[in-house]
Order: C-alpha cells, then sequence, then structure tokens
C-alpha cells in the first residue's frame, strides 16, 4: 500500500464521518419536539449533544434518544402532572444525564443489552405519601444513562 492510497483513503473516512454527522445533525433536529414549557416533549441527539431544561407545569411526558451523542436533561425547574409522568431514554453507543428535583418519586425501568444505568435520588420509600412521581423507562446500548437529583 502507498502513502498516497492511505491519505485518499483517509481523507475519504473522514468526509463520510463530516457527512454522517451532518445528516445526523439534521435528523435529529426534525425529531426534536416540543420546548421547554412544553407538557410533552422528544429531543434527539445523533453524533452531537442536547442540552433541555424542562420548565413544564404540569410534565407529562417526555423522550430523549442519543445516538454517538449525548442528552443533558434537566427537569428541576418543572413541575409533574398529579397522576405522574413518564420518560423514555434511548442511548445507543451514547449516553443521557437527567437531573430531577429533591422529592419526585422515581421509578426506573431499565431495557437493552451492553449498556448500564444509574440512578442516584431518593429512594421512594423514604418519600411522603403522594409524592410526585416520574416512571424512567431506558434502553441502553452500548451507551449509558445515569438519573441524578
Amino acid at each position: 500500500m502507498t502513502r498516497r492510497s492511505v491519505v485518499r483513503g483517509s481523507v475519504r473516512a473522514l468526509l463520510l464521518l463530516v457527512l454522517a454527522s451532518v445528516v445526523g445533525q439534521l435528523v435529529a433536529k426534525r425529531m426534536t419536539v416540543g420546548d421547554e414549557d412544553s407538557d410533552a416533549f422528544t429531543l434527539a441527539a445523533i453524533f452531537g449533544g442536547k442540552e433541555f431544561k424542562s420548565r413544564a407545569t404540569p410534565l407529562r411526558s417526555g423522550s430523549a434518544l442519543a445516538v454517538m451523542g449525548g442528552v443533558d436533561l434537566d427537569l428541576r425547574s418543572a413541575t409533574l402532572d398529579p397522576a405522574g409522568a413518564t420518560l423514555n431514554v434511548t442511548t445507543v453507543m451514547g449516553g443521557a444525564q437527567v437531573t430531577v428535583p429533591r422529592g419526585w418519586a422515581v421509578e426506573v425501568d431499565s431495557r437493552g443489552n451492553l449498556g448500564g444505568v444509574d440512578s442516584k435520588v431518593t429512594d421512594p420509600a423514604d418519600l411522603p405519601d403522594g409524592a410526585p412521581t416520574l416512571h424512567v423507562t431506558t434502553n441502553t446500548w452500548f451507551g449509558g444513562v445515569q438519573v441524578t437529583e
């Protein structure tokens, strides 16, 4: 293999990576729905990152997708619907950080393979009856999700 063919191969690989990144950003932008005040939202980060701070009153549902990227989701300024709320988080070779306020009961259901989920929140048994409940479902594939207060 000559030096010239190695350089061509490297340039092609770099161009393909840049193209995949641009397409991923465009797809993620089209998949993202809702704003910080919406009672339901969908976030997507593909080959990139996304920060989101919800101020919803009441928050009913949300979903986040991180594919070779990351999502930082801050729910500390949101108020949950009295019936509770659901959050679906999917990571594929990416990660998600979910921050909730103290006093929320957080129930995490983990699915997927070869990924990790870490929940560092107050045990729901230690909270008063009637504490707002956030049901989090995670699907992790070579990625990770962390839920903290």
